[in-house]
């Protein structure tokens, strides 16, 4: 029983260190300025990225608390092999709220997610949309906020 313990711990370990040893040969993420007059409560977003555009959405418009989230990417002119939306707080941590988007045609993502109700009244959030395309890797913030209702 002992024997077998130890090899799961030497087979974890050795998982873990290559997981470590692979992230750290990807390039990091190239971030790019945030749209100027940006307002996802009005509709979607756009913002250049190398020669391409990114757009960026979230449904419903109203943002609503612990109430499930459309989050759309389209990358016009964009290669992208994977597409994920990192949510955080910007007034609070808020943890991690990574998700993986699905593309459900070409160059259009879609995914859901749940945002977290917080003691704050108004909660400032970027929306941070991580492309990995054959250009490069980007990584473009889209801003938001909530009311608690």
């Amino acid at each position: 029983m002992t024997l077998m313990a130890v090899g799961f711990v030497l087979v974890a370990a050795a998982t873990f260190g290559l997981a470590r040893h692979w992230q750290s040969q990807q390039p990091p993420f190239a971030r790019v300025a945030a749209p100027e007059g940006c307002d996802l409560h009005a509709g979607p977003c756009r913002q250049a990225v190398a020669g391409a555009g990114v757009v960026f959405s979230i449904m419903p418009q109203t943002v609503p608390l612990m109430r499930p989230l459309q989050l759309v990417v389209e990358a016009d002119g964009l290669d992208a092999r994977s597409v994920a939306v990192e949510i955080r707080g910007l007034n609070m941590d808020m943890g991690l709220n990574r998700t993986l988007l699905a593309q459900s045609q070409t160059g259009h993502w879609r995914g859901e997610t749940i945002l977290p109700l917080c003691s704050q009244r108004r909660m400032q959030w970027e929306a941070a949309v991580r492309l990995d395309t054959e250009q490069g890797r980007f990584e473009v913030p889209f801003l938001f906020d909530t009311k608690r209702p």
